[in-house]
């Protein structure tokens, strides 16, 4: 008889029947299906033990009332009564919840049916069946609301939730909640935090408190729905559609007093619907939130909140704003240990307490603008992910499907042509490949190491983590040693810097280069973002900004000017933080821009015009000088001027180091041109005194190199 119901109600007969037995009574009645019932972990018993009915009371008051036979019988027979009460508990689920009994509609139709041995004992035991009747007579509705519109348009998110999951550290939060919901008025409380904090969270865990009975009682009956706007707007196509359908949900809500509204981004629905000559969705709802007709819990970001709801003060006095702040390491950690075992279940892949540990500290480390725990979370299952894909051999499975398919085809031919031994043959073959097919995907790693965090952050925030330090250090010593002459002293200052941002400092390398043109400050920084393969390089020429407003090419325009949305060059840093930033010559620019870097040099990030944080603690900063003692720069002319008079002491005190390099004397040129000249008939003399290598350096010998090696002779034609 159990074929049209599912396999938790058809283990809950059987349960019945096995009390029937272990009492030794001679027939299955509704004292036994209550029992069984009350045995089983469903919404149904959790509630009933805010009354005080729990599973051995009610068997103790059983036995006590009815007794135990000494005979056992071996039929299994059903009351009249029992049938009547599973008749009527499936024609309501029939109608209301497509055919599926639960617990619900069977303890629902056992009250209706108002008599029996279980009720009698409940009355006995003075459980107040009124209040407990009313309570499940609304938690019953929740199943027919299918016809509202609300719930055709909205999410029922205690149905949605998985029951196994479970928010932590977030217990104030969902006090203040609470609190603010249980209110007589202004019943609205107002989430407010950064995106990725986990304000849906919160909400989606007060809707599984809800399913568990594990609030107060005022709450145990509500339903939250979450309304998008979106959806809410979504066909309204004529003028008058988007006001009449948002007041038809806003009257079944009134009519409904067990539902909770829940608006994520709530600041959407300040402009939602609100074309020329109409109102909007905050305008409809206001009243209503304001007397306390209905319960909404409203979620948004601080930014947002200030640019809309906080304008609207008659809509901003409706909500009780609750702060959302973003974890620290300690709490994000034991927030994904929290959740680590669905992450092992889904994925299939073992998850330690100390890879928990390094996904929170390089996900804080090196993942920007996103707040933790999302961040984390985040960082977790995309390892898990990439695991799974990095593993596997795409050459050979598709070499060895080619040849799968090579034996079906064969094997097809041969069947045609009767020949079933070579038929068996390549059949034979076509298993074996399958096998090794799978022992092949069977060959994934299934425990997470430290190596396959920090794989799958190298991919997301574009950052050689994996990469060989001392190699990478050597490469860069060897190149420099190579392209740049007579600066052995700079190089070597240049290389003990690099080396200890290269051990992980949390500070950007920040390094003067100080020295006459054309010796070759350029080049190393170029030659060091050459060696730096996976490096992103950004050259900046100050003579590009010696404007106030150059500023603005560097972290965009305000809002509100012309240009706002337009891109800005330290977006460049945003998306790759593992960056060379060559800031040339100084000097020239305006000190507006001076003293945007004073915060770059001195904490490692910006915020640039649109409130982004530019993080700048993984960026090399080389930024070059022509200013030499003893030499004038624009209009200053003094005969002793030096690199402090032209910056300020806070500015020079912010570099890691400063180095200068070297005037080139005669013989490091002349070496030069001997170790590039190919062409051994030209007069050196000629090309140093052509080149004028004191006033210039190295800034035109390339050229004469050039020149002289292809023995090209310049006509120009008059």
């Amino acid at each position: 008889m159990f074929e049209n119901y599912g396999i938790e109600i058809a283990q809950l007969f059987k349960k019945a029947e096995q009390f029937r037995k272990s009492l030794k009574h001679p027939y299955v009645g509704s004292e036994h299906l209550l029992l069984a019932i009350l045995e089983s972990d469903n919404d149904v018993s959790r509630k009933l033990k805010l009354y005080g009915l729990t599973f051995e009371r009610f068997k103790e008051e059983l036995i006590h009332i009815v007794g135990t036979a000494t005979k056992e019988t071996n039929f299994v027979l059903y009351t009249p009564l029992l049938k009547r009460i599973i008749e009527s508990a499936t024609n309501d689920a029939i109608e209301n919840n497509k055919g599926k009994v639960t617990e619900r509609h069977l303890f629902l139709s056992l009250l209706d049916e108002g008599e029996g041995v279980a009720i009698r004992i409940l009355v006995g035991m003075d459980i107040d069946l009124e209040e407990i009747y009313d309570e499940f007579k609304y938690s019953f509705s929740k199943e027919k609301k299918g016809k509202l519109t609300l719930f055709e348009i909205g999410t029922n998110l205690n149905t949605s939730v998985d029951s196994k999951e479970k928010v932590l550290n977030r217990e104030e939060e969902l006090s203040l909640v609470i609190e603010s919901l249980l209110r007589k008025k202004k019943s609205n409380p107002l989430l407010i935090g950064k995106a990725g904090v986990g304000k849906t969270a919160i909400v989606e865990e007060l809707a599984r408190r809800i399913n568990q009975g594990l609030v107060p009682k005022e709450l145990l009956n509500k339903t939250i729905v979450m309304l998008e706007m979106g959806s809410l707007v979504s066909g309204t196509k004529y003028r008058g559609e988007f006001e009449e359908r948002l007041t038809k949900i806003i009257k079944e809500v009134l009519e409904n007093k067990e539902i909770i509204l829940f608006i994520d981004e709530i600041h959407t629905m300040i402009n939602a619907g609100g074309a020329e000559g109409a109102i909007n969705a905050a305008d409809i709802l206001k009243p209503y939130l304001a007397r306390g007709e209905l319960r909404c819990i409203g979620a948004t970001t601080m930014d947002e909140y200030y640019n809309s709801i906080y304008k609207d003060k008659a809509l901003e006095r409706r909500f009780y704003k609750i702060q959302v702040e973003e974890p620290d390491i300690k709490k994000t950690e034991e927030i994904l240990k929290g959740i680590k075992k669905e992450y092992e279940l889904h994925h299939h892949i073992k998850i330690s307490d100390q890879n928990i540990v390094d996904i929170v500290y390089y996900a804080d480390k090196y993942i920007k603008n996103k707040c933790n725990p999302d961040k984390s979370i985040d960082l977790l299952d995309m390892v898990c992910a990439s695991m799974k894909v990095k593993d596997i051999p795409f050459m050979k499975l598709d070499k060895m499907n080619q040849e799968i398919r090579y034996f079906q085809k064969e094997k097809q031919k041969a069947i045609c042509n009767n020949d079933y031994e070579s038929a068996v043959r390549l059949k034979e073959q076509e298993n074996l490949l399958c096998l090794k097919k799978e022992d092949l995907m069977k060959k994934q790693k299934d425990c997470m190491t430290k190596e396959d965090i920090l794989f799958t952050l190298e991919q997301k925030a574009n950052i050689p983590l994996l990469e060989n330090k001392e190699a990478l250090f050597k490469t860069i010593q060897k190149n420099l040693q190579e392209q740049i002459i007579g600066q052995n002293k700079a190089i070597k200052q240049i290389l003990k810097n690099i080396w200890i941002k290269l051990q992980g400092s949390s500070r950007p390398l920040a390094l003067l280069l100080n020295g006459p043109s054309g010796v070759g400050k350029t080049k190393t920084v170029k030659t060091i973002a050459e060696s730096i393969k996976k490096s992103n390089f950004l050259r900046l020429d100050m003579s590009e900004y010696n404007l106030e407003t150059s500023v603005n090419k560097l972290i965009g325009v305000s809002q509100g000017y012309v240009g706002y949305e337009d891109a800005y060059l330290f977006r460049s840093i945003l998306e790759n933080p593992y960056s060379i930033l060559l800031v040339d010559e100084i000097e020239k620019a305006h000190p507006r821009v001076l003293n945007l870097f004073l915060q770059i040099l001195d904490e490692g990030f910006i915020t640039s015009a649109k409130g982004e944080k530019i993080d700048f603690s993984n960026t090399m900063i080389f930024m070059t000088s022509n200013v030499v003692e003893g030499k004038s720069v624009g209009f200053i002319h003094k005969e002793n001027h030096t690199i402090h008079d032209t910056f300020s002491k806070e500015f020079l005190g912010r570099f890691q180091d400063q180095i200068t390099f070297d005037a080139f004397t005669k013989e490091i040129i002349i070496t030069y041109l001997n170790k590039h000249l190919t062409n051994k008939n030209v007069d050196i003399e000629k090309i140093l005194q052509e080149a004028q290598w004191e006033k210039y350096g190295l800034r035109n010998m390339n050229h004469l190199i050039l020149k002289y090696n292809n023995e090209i002779e310049l006509e120009i034609p008059l």
